[in-house]
């Protein structure tokens, strides 16, 4: 009698049968094994697990040759808590998330973030290895791969167990290839979203243990990662409303013993805000910045339809990822109506949607909690309750985009039980193009060269993607030796920075840097004219201020080079904008004053040379000296 592996009874299981009449020798030979027919090669879980894992850090290892780009300086780069290492932590726990940063800008951001857990993070990597774009990537590819690791053990062993055995499988590698995730784990500043999911992942697992079977020590676990979890992102609130359905719908509990369960949750999220209060306070700063404030020139009912198209959009991105970009702010997706047909297909879908999931809640439809699942975890993302700064981010749906993996691996299911080849063959295909399209895009999350020069062509109505393409061009000429090169480099700067300027007319950055692109140029005139207007839009800037002085003395040393040639009208146009530039160039006052003097127009001359005096009484020029003529 031996013990021999037979066909399964069940996909991913292996039967183990008795055979008599042999002994365990006779199963040395080959021979005999497949003259029985009884062996069959099946992945079981642990190499299930070993494949996603395979996939997900080999789809993602490109991202470790990456430097820094886009928002990692808010966390990195430029955050002076974050620099100090361990010794900032104080000052990280105690700050709103953005005061760290070294820009004001970002003061306006409206709704206020404490994410101390992310940036606490953040700071001791800084302690230990700088700023080390590889060992950052690293990391968040690491993380990835444990997230990954996790969320299957949760479905296989938790969620799924009743399903089909490979369903948490496929689910897992959707997740895993989906292109929308690059975001994620590509920028280094959305790591936050990587340590919020594995946090409330492991709370969950715990939380699903405690359920069935009451302890304290899961009790500790899975609250204590809830609260880290809200001290990294806000967005685990969601989380409040997700457990309850989970154990609803996969684990037979009543609605409300579920929500018995998962009472504790509430306790700490109201220690969280409490909290939250004592540190930071609530208040939540009004922006008068399209950039921080997408919504601000929409009426109440655009607003409305704009943002339920957006809910539109973050679905179809789930389905189609591509285009991708990493700005989708003004003007990338334009007001629309209550009455355009984008907002009728979008709430006639959502509604038709959640009558659905209404409709075979009592049943427990997986595609019921698919859909409530995905609506509760995009919620906060959604501007409805606060306004998050931004109308539409990729990393946005990371979390929600589980419900479209969990649904598509369902359906393939579906399918494959009666037409296997074409499922078979269809999952194939999307895998490959997810793959595809996700190795690329890491790519193009090089730097910010590469980022918003690939995204201003799919984003050509971002204010944002075109500013930064023109920043981009504007540093590319800069360290460019070919004067033919260079010359190309600031016209195409100077491209993008109009487009930016046709698009939002009142930001001060996009002036500035237009302004340079026409200084690289050496169009003195319309890069004085385009910082006057900067200066006037944010009169507080001091990189504005720092340019204009700059091109003033220049403007006025080449006044005095028309003046030596004795072109006097040239001479009044340089010191007029140099004077207009630092309203305090006592120097270009005088001269004005003089080559006004030089026409006999005296009126003219007598203003500036009184600007002089009440500038600095103790010029040589004195009042009787001009007021005479």
């Amino acid at each position: 009698m031996v013990f021999v592996v037979a066909p399964p009874l069940k996909a991913g299981l292996f039967k183990i049968v008795l055979i008599k009449g042999f002994s365990p020798d006779d199963f040395k030979s080959t021979e005999v094994l497949s003259s029985m027919n009884t062996k069959k090669i099946i992945f079981g879980k642990r190499h299930q697990l070993f494949i996603l894992l395979l996939i997900a850090i080999g789809l993602n290892i490109n991202t470790l040759s990456n430097e820094y780009a886009m928002d990692d300086a808010v966390v990195i780069t430029h955050n002076k808590f974050v620099e100090k290492g361990i010794k900032g932590i104080p000052e990280i726990i105690n700050q709103d998330f953005f005061k760290g940063w070294e820009s004001s800008d970002d003061n306006e951001l409206s709704g206020g973030r404490y994410r101390p857990f992310s940036l606490i993070i953040f700071a001791l990597e800084y302690q230990f290895f700088g700023a080390n774009p590889i060992v950052s990537h690293s990391i968040n590819v690491l993380l990835f791969a444990l997230l990954i690791a996790l969320l299957y053990q949760l479905l296989q062993k938790c969620v799924f167990r009743e399903q089909n055995k490979n369903l948490a499988f496929i689910t897992c590698l959707l997740f895993v290839v989906h292109p929308i995730h690059t975001e994620v784990i590509a920028n280094v500043k959305s790591r936050d979203e990587l340590i919020t999911f594995i946090l409330l992942i492991v709370s969950l697992t715990s939380l699903i243990r405690h359920s069935e079977k009451p302890s304290v020590s899961n009790l500790l676990i899975y609250l204590s990662c809830f609260f880290l979890a809200l001290l990294t992102r806000e967005t685990a609130i969601a989380f409040i409303g997700v457990a309850p359905l989970i154990l609803y719908f996969f684990f037979n509990q009543s609605i409300k013993k579920a929500m018995l369960f998962c009472l504790p949750l509430v306790a700490v999220l109201i220690g969280y805000l409490t909290l939250r209060f004592l540190l930071i306070g609530f208040s939540v700063s009004s922006s008068n910045n399209i950039m921080n404030a997408p919504f601000l020139y929409a009426t109440a009912s655009e607003a409305f339809a704009t943002k339920v198209f957006i809910l539109f959009r973050y679905m179809w991105l789930l389905f189609f990822p591509s285009p991708l970009s990493c700005d989708y702010g003004y003007n990338q997706i334009p007001y629309i109506s209550i009455y355009s047909f984008q907002f009728i297909l979008s709430m006639l879908l959502f509604t038709g949607l959640f009558a659905i999931a209404l409709y075979t809640f009592r049943k427990r439809s997986i595609f019921s909690f698919c859909i409530l699942y995905f609506l509760i975890t995009i919620s906060l993302a959604a501007n409805f309750v606060l306004g998050i700064g931004t109308p539409l981010a990729e990393r946005l749906l990371f979390q929600p985009s589980l419900a479209f993996c969990i649904v598509a691996a369902v359906f393939y299911f579906m399918i494959e039980k009666n037409f296997k080849v074409i499922a078979t063959g269809t999952l194939l295909i999307i895998l490959l193009l997810f793959s595809v399209k996700t190795y690329v895009r890491n790519n193009e999350w090089k730097n910010d060269e590469t980022l918003f020069l690939a995204d201003v062509i799919t984003a050509p109505n971002s204010a944002k993607t075109n500013l930064i393409a023109a920043e981009q061009y504007i540093f590319k000429a800069e360290l460019e030796s070919d004067k033919e090169l260079k010359n190309q480099y600031f016209q195409k700067a100077v491209y993008y920075g109009n487009r930016s300027l046709s698009i939002y007319h009142f930001y001060s950055i996009t002036y500035l840097d237009l302004g340079a692109a026409y200084y690289g140029l050496f169009d003195y005139f319309k890069a004085a004219d385009l910082w006057i207007q900067a200066h006037n839009v944010s009169p507080s800037n001091k990189k504005i201020k720092e340019s204009a002085e700059m091109l003033s003395a220049i403007l006025f040393k080449e006044g005095n080079k028309f003046y030596e040639k004795g072109n006097i009208n040239d001479a009044i146009k340089c010191y007029q904008k140099s004077a207009e530039l630092n309203d305090s160039n006592v120097e270009a006052w005088y001269n004005l004053g003089g080559n006004y003097f030089l026409l006999n127009d005296s009126k003219n001359a007598i203003t500036a040379w009184q600007k002089v005096v009440t500038l600095n009484p103790n010029h040589p020029l004195k009042q009787e000296d001009f007021y005479k003529h």
